[in-house]
């Protein structure tokens, strides 16, 4: 059980204590006040990570796209929170590095074609393979699975809408900042497509297992 679980349960409990609940809903405190507490440390670890290399922005946007995704697609999961808040540090990390000293040096032309291609990815990801679950979310029922990807579906067609909107200011303003936000989106949802299938699997179970072994050397010594 990882510290964040423990913590989570001990909340719970005190809570439940308080206010004389069952144990049923206290699983459920136990299971809402984890999932808070493995939120906030995500968003902290890639805040840390956005504040040290200058992306802070960058790196909370494309977060927040992809894990606004992930509530419907679902996706590949870490073995424990803190593998799952330091892969997403590192990855969104990385690609908030890209866009702000890579990607927003191409010319428009480029860019629309990039998030032409990008957006047509993420649409046949979400087509073929939303929703994936997991061992803690298996998602067995077909009228759910079907909501869910409706709702993925949904949700790309907005941010879509979001990046025409985003693109064509830029267009009348040349402000880059909006050409910036437009490419974040994208990164974000192409990241979480690819977490559905099995190339995404492999990279964070592999990311998964470097994390664990390191910290398991660090225990030993």
């Amino acid at each position: 059980m990882s510290r964040i679980e423990m913590f989570s349960k001990f909340i719970a409990s005190k809570i439940s204590k308080n206010l004389s609940v069952d144990n049923e809903q206290e699983e459920v405190i136990a299971y809402g006040a984890f999932a808070l507490i493995q939120t906030m440390v995500s968003i902290l670890a890639v805040a840390v990570f956005g504040i040290i290399f200058d992306v802070l922005l960058e790196s909370l946007l494309i977060s927040f796209s992809a894990a606004t995704l992930r509530k419907f697609s679902g996706g590949a999961h870490a073995t424990a929170p803190m593998s799952c808040a330091l892969i997403g540090m590192f990855v969104f990390g990385v690609q908030a590095l890209f866009v702000k000293h890579f990607i927003i040096n191409f010319s428009l032309i480029h860019l629309l074609l990039i998030m032409i291609a990008a957006f047509t990815f993420v649409f046949y990801i979400m087509f073929k393979y939303s929703p994936v679950g997991s061992a803690n979310k298996p998602l067995k029922k077909e009228a759910v699975r079907r909501r869910l990807k409706r709702q993925s579906i949904s949700y790309v067609i907005f941010l879509l809408l979001v990046n025409v909107v985003l693109t064509a200011i830029y267009i009348k303003t040349k402000n880059i900042c909006l050409v910036s936000a437009a490419s974040c989106i994208t990164a974000g949802i192409v990241w979480q497509s690819v977490t559905l299938v099995s190339l995404g699997h492999l990279i964070i179970e592999t990311l998964d297992k470097a994390l664990r072994g390191t910290i398991s050397a660090r225990r030993t010594n």
